[in-house]
């Protein structure tokens, strides 16, 4: 009982971030706006924002005569109204209590509170009233009080006339309080009569931020009490709401709850699929206090997964984030988790030092859960150590605050170490006797999970149920809506089409006109490049394979006898060549000028290339060169020399770089194995070449050329690997494939080929 009394405690802390802010508040400045969305995400940044608006401004004169008024307007940027004023002092109330500066966080509610009373803003004050019992109660666990205090504040607000919008509003939270209260005490149809009262405000609430804080809320009581199939219902409605809203402040609360929920019905990928999605929203925010106990989350379930590497990289991560926000009894729990982990990686020595540095900050902290723990994992050390009376004296010791607590989990593991403690020890009749105690709790928790999984079943059989009728409905309705618009419109319809008929006819000769002409110019841009003006990648992915393919099946019918003469007038010769100055002239001559140089040198390339030859601007500053090899035996030194002179001779009296990287290669590749080398596997040989060339002029500080060239009898085979750059480089330390190059040492050439 005292475990479940904690958790419930643990869950009202988190309810303060929610249900107190339910009723979104619109802020004139954006500067609290910031704050007010930062205060439970990171409450030091939304401490400093709201402390600056109130250093920043002074505060006006002005006094707001009506009872009921709650003036922001804010025409200043040098003042601020008392409305405003208060909420700044609210919002660093919340930022103070959530960083554990409590009595600080009363302090400027008392502020608050005086400022109201003084600009006779009666339901602000009312509104500070709630935060500041809601505050106590969590302080001081006295629901008593708490409740006493709210009938007093239910008085106070029976006394007032005011516009009913706002008198709803406050009432909303007042009976959110109460249920919070009812579910934290183990008040459980309390705490949903109240929550069912509360739900028509909320219904009818035109705002999301509320609908989906209490869906989110009366999920978190319903989790609290282990009901997961109604939470899980809750969750996922608020779920699907903050997706639709594109709230991701929300989004992330609710992954986080839903990600405990499956977490404890052991959906642990569920559960690690939405925590995760919480963890990567809280990592954008710096020092976020929520961004810690997930990742340590994530850790557990990484942990009951088995992937314990996996699980320390969240534990350490989670660490370095609790070291920043100083949470002892969270840094003690990671330690333990560590501990834990290393123990299972049987990684003694790194266990016990864990495990020493959590005991020693347990000296200082009376957390009897962790203590638990913390003796079952001295206990687990000295079961390896084969030191039975250690293993006994943990143990016995963990029980003892198990039963205190209530911890089932953790009695199971004391039962099942002491039964090793006495096995070890050779009392057998002890070992026995507590391994039936062992095996009674295994048996009662198996149960509650078979309980659970059937009863999640039915559950989620009656979800899709339901969607699949509202579904069906939905497409039902839509489609008697669509042919009542359809029938509702067609004789307008049939009128306006005969009248347009004619006007389309007329109008049809010149708009196929315009169209032949914009699509001239759309294929000239899509198929050019942009600055050069020469054929683009584009138009040698449309064109290469077709007709590669064609030049394919003149060699297959020659060589089958369909054709006399072997047709050479269709072997050709590529040519990639690396242009260093088109890469480098933007940022030696400047966009404009660099811009004007490419361009010119597109038009004076497609003045030199004559057909059938072809050229393609490959990429920035690589090009693609294409012509008829008639001649198998053509020296490839004449392209290189031809294009080094076509570079050369392009304005010579400007200062760029004339230097030239050439790669070559013909097709076929394989002159007995025509289909061997597809497009793709040829320009990735061009490529391999010409990064060699590259590399050789980097070296040697003028242009070269590399030309790979296969044997006349190399097999397909050779080249059939699925990975061509492989391949080649085998093929070439085979002979089968030859380098020249204008580099004369071979052996150098091949080397870097090997290193491509």
């Amino acid at each position: 009982m005292a475990k479940l009394r904690w958790a419930r405690w643990l869950g009202a802390l988190v309810l303060l971030l929610t249900t107190h802010v339910a009723t979104a508040t619109v802020y004139s400045s954006t500067m609290l706006s910031e704050a007010n969305s930062l205060v439970d995400i990171v409450p030091k940044q939304s401490k400093q924002l709201a402390s600056n608006y109130l250093a920043q401004r002074t505060l006006s004169a002005q006094t707001e005569q009506s009872p009921s008024s709650v003036s922001r307007d804010e025409s200043d940027s040098r003042t601020r109204s008392p409305g405003s004023s208060i909420d700044a002092l609210r919002i660093l109330a919340r930022a103070e209590f959530n960083l554990g500066n409590q009595h600080i966080a009363l302090q400027h509610l008392a502020e608050a509170k005086g400022l109201a009373t003084k600009y006779n803003l009666p339901f602000l004050k009312l509104d500070l009233q709630l935060l500041d019992i809601r505050m106590r109660w969590l302080m001081s666990g006295d629901s008593r009080a708490a409740l006493s205090a709210l009938d007093d504040w239910q008085t106070s607000f029976e006394q007032i006339q005011n516009p009913q919008q706002l008198a709803r509003g406050l009432q909303y939270k007042m009976t959110m309080l109460k249920a919070d209260i009812a579910s934290v005490d183990g008040l459980s149809s309390k705490a949903e009569s109240l929550y069912q009262i509360a739900k028509a405000h909320a219904d009818e609430s035109k705002s999301n931020y509320t609908s989906i804080q209490f869906h989110t809320t009366l999920g978190k009581h319903y989790l609290a009490n282990k009901q997961y199939n109604l939470a899980l219902s809750e969750l996922l409605l608020s779920y699907w709401k903050a997706i639709e809203s594109d709230s991701g402040i929300l989004l992330a609360e609710v992954n986080r709850t839903l990600g405990q929920l499956f977490y404890e019905r052991r959906v642990l990928d569920k559960a690690s699929e939405h925590l995760s999605q919480a963890a990567d929203f809280y990592d954008n925010y710096e020092n976020s206090p929520l961004l810690a106990p997930t990742l340590k989350r994530i850790g557990d379930i990484n942990y009951d997964q088995g992937k314990y590497n996996l699980a320390l990289v969240h534990y350490f991560n989670a660490m370095d984030h609790e070291r920043i926000q100083s949470n002892v009894e969270s840094v003690i729990d990671i330690r333990i988790s560590l501990a834990a982990t290393y123990l299972h990686l049987v990684n003694y020595p790194l266990a016990e030092q864990y495990l020493d540095r959590a005991q020693t900050l347990l000296e200082y902290a009376d957390i009897p859960r962790l203590k638990a723990h913390a003796l079952l994992l001295e206990a687990g050390l000295a079961s390896y150590k084969q030191n039975a009376d250690a293993v006994l004296s943990n143990a016995q010791q963990a029980l003892a605050i198990a039963k205190q607590t209530g911890d089932v989990s953790a009695q199971k593991s004391a039962y099942q170490l002491i039964y090793l403690g006495y096995e070890l020890s050779g009392d057998y009749q002890n070992a026995l006797e507590y391994l039936k105690h062992y095996n009674s709790l295994a048996l009662i928790e198996q149960e509650k999970l078979d309980l659970i999984s059937e009863d999640a079943f039915r559950q989620q059989k009656e979800f899709v149920e339901q969607t699949l009728h509202l579904v069906g409905q939905k497409k039902e309705l839509e489609k008697t809506h669509n042919e009542y618009l359809k029938f509702q419109k067609i004789t307008f319809t049939l009128f306006i089409i005969s009248a347009l008929l004619f006007i389309f006819i007329l109008r049809r000769g010149h708009i196929i006109s315009v169209q032949r002409e914009e699509l001239d110019r759309l294929n000239n841009d899509l198929f050019t490049h942009s600055r050069s003006g020469l054929k683009n990648l584009r138009m040698l992915n449309a064109k290469l394979p077709v007709s590669l393919e064609e030049s394919i099946n003149k060699f297959e019918k020659w060589h089958v006898g369909e054709l006399i003469h072997e047709p050479l007038n269709d072997r050709l010769r590529f040519t990639m060549i690396d242009v260093p100055f088109l890469r480098n002239m933007y940022l030696q001559h400047g966009y404009e000028e660099g811009l004007k140089l490419e361009r010119a040198f597109g038009e004076y390339l497609r003045e030199r290339v004559k057909h059938p030859a072809r050229i393609y601007h490959f990429s920035d500053a690589n090009l693609l060169y294409i012509e008829p090899n008639s001649e198998q035996e053509t020296d490839p030194e004449l392209v290189f020399n031809k294009i080094q002179q076509w570079v050369a001779e392009f304005e010579p009296k400007r200062n760029i770089n004339r230097i030239i990287r050439m790669g070559m290669a013909d097709y076929p590749f394989l002159p007995r194995a025509y289909t061997a080398v597809n497009d793709k596997e040829l320009v990735d040989i061009l490529l391999m070449s010409t990064s060699t060339a590259r590399t050789l002029s980097m070296k040697e500080h003028c242009s070269q050329w590399v030309y790979l060239k296969a044997i006349e009898n190399a097999p397909a085979a050779s080249l059939a690997t699925g990975n061509i750059r492989k391949a080649c480089k085998h093929s070439i330390n085979q002979g089968l494939i030859k380098v020249h190059s204008s580099y004369k040492n071979e052996e150098s050439i091949k080397k870097l080929l090997k290193d491509e």
